[in-house]
């Protein structure tokens, strides 16, 4: 009776097993279901980027890219997910029969689970630790764990689960390594303690020397010769002493025990010398192959390579304070010479033998090259001797270049940057030219295709082919010049000038002269009619023209000039200070730099400005008449002829009248500048001011009445 029993619960609890797997199936086969969707999905997705590439050519670049990035997180996440699949066919590969029981048990040991809805889910590359060499992981024997305790759902490692924390050996209490190539068994556990003090040694290093400029003269000591090397000091001595000094004092007093393991970490450190008794900054290379009981370390204020014998002894970590300047000992070359050795280790001997006589002499050093680690430079031991001509003399060096060290006396001529223009500039980087007009104002006309270049004048206005030539039948100029316009915004309306003996308030824009300067008349501005929809209509200020001009729809629309900018020329220009565009007038343009000076019209200041800085002017933005007047003090004189007191007086002025609002009263107008008095808010005269500060002196006017005259002769 018992028999029978125990055969129905081993059937009942198989019914349930297999209902419990048909649930669990259905739950997998919905999720695949969704699967499929959300794969159709990224197909549909990524075939629909060629469409959206149908766009502005400005928005071209950055929908390209856009669609590139998300291009390749969907190859990361089918790339996961197809790894994934092929990883769980190779674990269950084997069809074993269900009621085998030769199995051994290690068959049966469950092999790494992997999360595939995880892996869907990241938006960036797979982040798994395994091997990409696909080396087997060295496993721990798992040991049994009660079934109270066991989970029903393994996560994969990727996850937080209890997979990613390594087991634990019932007998020793200790974490297990799991081992993925043969290059890890070689890594050593560090306490904290180490891993602390190896990432504060690692974060503190020397900063960067700083970069001796080319044809400049420096006072040096030769610290060191290595062949072809010097390593020289530029800076005092007793400030590389000094810091040698603090340096052998600290670790005199503060010796830190070190293990192999510190030593390994080490980047910059303390090196103790024996025969000087003294610690030197250095920077540690490596261990030797051989044994580790070698160190090789490099000194960076002297430029010496050393072999430390015992690294735990006389190696330290290097402390924060020290690190605070820079290498002193730079490295040099001669410049202009080149060392004669090759396979000759006998000329090579006299070569060193010779050159180690200068270490430690002091001398001076002109920098040929610095676009290197290696400074080109010439050394001039005292008036008369330089050691790139001496080791010649001697036979150790050969010259490769034309350069004459006598250049290092000589005077340079002109400002270092019109000196580095002329060192940068070569000619065989220029353009070249065939038509003369295009060199000159850098536009190729267009008109010469135009005309007839048969027609040679004549009364009939024709060539040789009569009627049937379609082309224009005008004789050229003799120097090649044709009539081909492009046509620019060069007028703009000026403000009427007021009568003399008119008072109005003005506000001060640009001093240009202790006499001169310009003023914006100040009107009461009536409320801004808002235009009906869709009507654009003309700024009637200069605040709407400001805020028009540099709304992000007018900056977007601004158009390059397609030739070099004419003399008159109105334009859009950019200004620097604070970054928005005004109406200017070109003055003048020099090719050579490309910078072109303008004048803004509407304040009167006149600036130099790159040419990628000026705009076409919108027809709309011509219409508003130049808002800066031109005015002259009345009655004001210079005191002499020297153009110093001129500046003083004219920063004076400044002072007392820049962007200030003051009464004026017209004493004369002219063609395009009135004669003013000026008057403060509390009614003093600033021309009386400037010459109460003997800035300038005091001349009589009167008020010139210009109502009856109704012609005027303009002089040019």
């Amino acid at each position: 009776m018992k028999y029978d029993v125990s055969f129905i619960d081993l059937a009942t609890l198989a019914l349930h097993r297999r209902n419990e797997m048909e649930a669990r199936i259905n739950i997998f086969v919905t999720k695949c279901d969704q699967a499929v969707k959300d794969i159709v999905k990224l197909k549909m997705q990524a075939q629909n980027f060629v469409h959206q590439l149908n766009c502005e050519p400005s928005e071209l670049k950055d929908r390209f890219l856009k669609c590139m990035k998300t291009l390749d997180e969907y190859t990361y996440l089918i790339t996961d997910f197809n790894l994934s699949v092929g990883k769980l066919d190779e674990t269950f590969s084997i069809d074993y029969p269900v009621h085998d029981s030769s199995i051994s048990q290690t068959a049966l040991t469950p092999s790494p689970t992997f999360n595939i809805i995880d892996m869907l889910s990241e938006p960036t590359p797979s982040t798994s630790m395994t091997c990409p060499n696909m080396c087997p992981l060295d496993k721990p024997k798992r040991t049994k764990v009660p079934k109270e305790e066991q989970s029903l759902i393994v996560f994969s490692s990727a996850s937080c689960s209890s997979e990613s924390v390594p087991a634990k050996n019932e007998t020793t209490g200790k974490k297990e390594k799991e081992t993925q190539c043969e290059f890890a068994d070689g890594v050593k556990k560090i306490n904290l303690n180490e891993v602390s003090s190896t990432f504060q040694m690692e974060l503190h290093n020397l900063p960067a020397q700083t970069i001796l400029q080319t044809e400049h003269v420096y006072p040096a000591t030769i610290m060191n010769i290595d062949g072809a090397s010097l390593w020289v000091i530029t800076d005092s001595a007793e400030e590389v002493c000094r810091i040698m000094r603090e340096v052998t004092d600290y670790y005199n007093k503060h010796h830190i025990e070190m293990s192999m393991e510190d030593v390994m970490s080490l980047t910059y450190c303390a090196y103790f010398d024996e025969e000087t008794d003294c610690y030197y900054r250095s920077f540690f290379i490596r261990l030797t192959e051989e044994d580790e009981q070698y160190a090789e370390v490099f000194l960076v204020d002297t430029g010496e390579m050393r072999l430390c014998e015992e690294p735990r002894k006389y190696l330290q970590p290097l402390l924060p304070t020290f690190c605070v300047r820079p290498p002193y000992a730079r490295c040099c070359h001669l410049a202009g010479v080149e060392l004669i050795s090759g396979e000759d280790k006998e000329l090579k001997e006299k070569q060193e033998k010779f050159l180690s006589q200068y270490i430690g002499r002091q001398c001076s050093i002109e920098v040929d090259d610095n676009t290197s680690e290696s400074l080109g430079v010439y050394v001039r031991l005292s008036e008369n001797e330089i050691l790139n001509e001496i080791l010649i003399e001697h036979g150790f060096a050969c010259s490769t270049e034309s350069k004459s060290p006598q250049k290092m006396t000589a005077v340079s001529h002109g400002t270092p940057e019109l000196r580095k223009l002329d060192s940068e500039l070569d000619l065989a980087l220029c353009p070249e030219y065939e038509d003369p007009v295009e060199a000159v104002t850098g536009y190729s006309y267009r008109d010469e295709a135009d005309i007839c270049k048969h027609y040679k004048g004549g009364p009939n206005k024709s060539c040789f082919k009569g009627s049937r030539c379609t082309k224009k039948h005008i004789v050229k100029h003799p120097d090649g010049w044709t009539l081909d316009r492009v046509e620019v915004t060069g007028k703009c309306a000026a403000l009427p000038l007021p009568a003399p003996g008119t008072w109005l308030r003005v506000l001060v824009t640009c001093v240009c002269h202790f006499d001169h300067l310009y003023v914006q008349f100040i009107e009461e501005e009536p409320d801004e009619e808002l235009p009906n929809f869709g009507v654009v209509l003309p700024p009637s200020n200069l605040k709407a023209l400001v805020r028009d001009m540099n709304c992000p729809a007018t900056r977007m629309a601004y158009k390059p000039l397609t030739m070099a900018p004419a003399h008159g020329e109105l334009v859009a220009a950019l200004y620097p200070p604070d970054d928005q565009w005004y109406r200017a007038r070109v003055i003048t343009t020099t090719r050579a730099d490309q910078n072109v000076e303008v004048k803004y019209i509407d304040y009167g200041n006149e600036v130099w400005v790159r040419e990628d800085s000026v705009r076409m002017l919108e027809p709309r933005h011509a219409l508003l008449p130049a808002q800066a007047v031109r005015c002259a003090l009345a009655g004001v004189g210079a005191k002499g002829h020297d153009s110093r007191q001129w500046a003083a007086a004219k920063q004076q002025l400044a002072r007392m009248t820049q962007d200030r609002t003051l009464d004026a009263h017209v004493i004369a107008r002219d063609y395009d500048e009135i004669t003013v008095e000026l008057f403060d808010e509390h009614g003093y005269s600033i021309a009386e001011q400037l010459a109460a500060l003997d800035m300038v002196v005091l001349k009589d006017f009167v008020v010139l009445d210009d109502s009856n005259t109704l012609h005027k002769q303009v002089v040019p």
